[in-house]
């Protein structure tokens, strides 16, 4: 019974002073840490999900007290934590990311980073031209055939077929491959060696 309970006691005083020994080589990335991340793959905003994550990989390496311990390279995994789509007449795509974790070849390191929102262009400014100048057109067609009057039934008939056009072209906003997105760390970070 000595003898187990002596047994017993040495693996755990082992087992703890290992735990203490691997703790001490493990590098904390601060927080506040600029972490720049590039997309390697296009992602959309008409078929994006918040939820779904996309790799990345970090662009600048991370030291700590001049010791590399997030290598250029490593594997960034991006989740989507919001989309918005505009409407065919107003607003704008929107794609908000943040860093879920980072793989060097030491592991996989969960991590807390602020969010970047990536914006498209708006539809409200794009609509409003289309609709006017399909209203000028239908205008100029309808003073040269029918006067004033005319002018009138064309300006509402063109103004009609500009925002028909405006719902019919709309585009999604699409990230592409190579964009550089810049998080910075909520908290910090521990990394093994």
């Amino acid at each position: 019974m000595r003898r187990t309970l002596s047994v017993v006691l040495t693996t755990l005083l082992l087992g703890i002073c290992s735990s203490i020994t691997y703790a001490a080589g493990a590098s904390i990335v601060p927080a506040g840490t600029v972490l720049n991340v590039r997309t390697t793959q296009q992602i959309a905003a008409e078929y994006t999900q918040p939820g779904m994550t996309f790799t990345g990989v970090v662009d600048d390496p991370i030291a700590v007290n001049g010791e590399i311990v997030i290598p250029r390279g490593a594997i960034a995994t991006l989740e989507v934590v919001n989309v918005e789509r505009s409407s065919n007449m107003k607003g704008r795509d929107r794609i908000t990311f943040t860093v879920h974790s980072i793989q060097t070849e030491s592991g996989t390191y969960p991590v807390a980073t602020s969010q970047v929102e990536l914006k498209g262009s708006s539809e409200g400014k794009k609509a409003a031209k289309k609709v006017l100048g399909g209203a000028g057109i239908g205008a100029a067609v309808g003073g040269i055939f029918g006067g004033g009057t005319g002018a009138a039934i064309g300006a509402a008939t063109g103004g009609g077929t500009g925002a028909v056009i405006t719902g019919s072209g709309k585009t999604h906003l699409v990230v592409p491959a190579e964009t550089l997105l810049q998080f910075r760390l909520s908290t910090s970070m521990r990394v093994e060696p």
